[in-house]
């Protein structure tokens, strides 16, 4: 029998605008930014999802949508995360342990969601979480990907659903 686990693939929440004098890295979610995070939490508790696992890029916006999610395991920071390519988050990705049933990656645009497309087996996936993330992936977008097989090795990858922060 196929072994399903859980891939999220969250684009930070909201950021102050870039500014000269802060770099974009250090850019802090706005109010409206820690009210999308602190949603996407409360679905996370109502859907019951336990995080094993968290990637999280290095930019203080990330760092910050990734705690209010309170995953209960610690971030893994990585500095090669901040503006990756889908096939960096995706090396990443592979490197989880077999025993972790459910990661979590938070990143940017357009790493974030090209993974999501590149990922979302068309043929399987709900039409309706295709449609969304066809539509654009906004800040606090999370995408729920149902992995069948080894993360080093899917057999099959299912976009369920999308969550909107």
């Amino acid at each position: 029998m196929d072994e399903h686990r859980t891939l999220l693939l969250l684009r930070h929440a909201q950021a102050v605008d870039f500014s000269p004098g802060r770099g974009d890295i250090d850019r802090p979610l706005t109010d409206a930014g820690r009210s999308q995070a602190d949603h996407l939490a409360e679905i996370l508790a109502e859907q019951g999802m336990r995080v094993d696992r968290v990637l999280c890029s290095a930019a203080l916006r990330t760092r910050e949508t990734a705690e209010r999610l309170n995953p209960g395991v610690d971030l893994e920071l990585l500095e090669d995360l901040y503006n990756a390519g889908s096939e960096t988050i995706e090396r990443h990705v592979a490197e989880s342990d077999p025993g972790q049933r459910v990661v979590l990656v938070v990143g940017h645009a357009p790493g974030i969601p090209t993974l999501a497309h590149a990922l979302a087996d068309e043929q399987t996936s709900e039409p309706k979480a295709l449609e969304s993330i066809a539509r654009g992936y906004p800040p606090a977008t999370l995408a729920v990907l149902e992995v069948t097989g080894d993360w080093a090795e899917p057999a099959g990858v299912r976009l369920v659903e999308v969550w909107h922060g």
